[in-house]
């Protein structure tokens, strides 16, 4: 077998392998309109009525959001600061955090929660979960 015939054999074979798994990814990804908090389903627009807008500097500049501080005050979890907050993205990305960053956040209408003086790892899209443990 000469170049002629084994390097077109290989681009189909990589190109199955890469379409199977694009593939795999969109069908294996979570489509939630809601967001469960403390084992509760919230549309963003209850979390957004029930909190305070917040403007905070990061990395990338301004970001504008409704607090997360108050969103989980308002949804009544006792002691706040004695959790840890596992936030999960609809892609499986997740991210704990203390309730000192936690408090520092905001969570944007599209779904996506920006902490100040943090690296970008903690920023997650595409919120369907916060966990509190």
């Amino acid at each position: 077998m000469g170049k002629e015939k084994i390097i077109p054999i290989f681009a189909i074979i990589l190109l199955v392998v890469a379409g199977s798994s694009a593939a795999y990814v969109y069908t294996s990804q979570v489509d939630k309109e809601t967001i469960t908090l403390n084992n509760r389903e919230y549309t963003i627009d209850q979390l957004f009525l029930l909190s305070e807008q917040k403007t905070i500097q990061t990395v990338e500049g301004e970001k504008t959001g409704n607090s997360v501080e108050s969103i989980i005050n308002k949804i009544g979890i006792a002691c706040p600061s004695c959790y840890n907050y596992t936030i999960i993205g609809k892609d499986g990305y997740q991210q704990t955090v203390e309730w000192e960053i936690m408090k520092t956040g905001v969570l944007t209408d599209l779904k996506r929660i920006y902490f100040p003086d943090t690296p970008k790892k903690f920023w997650v899209r595409d919120i369907i979960e916060i966990e509190v443990n």
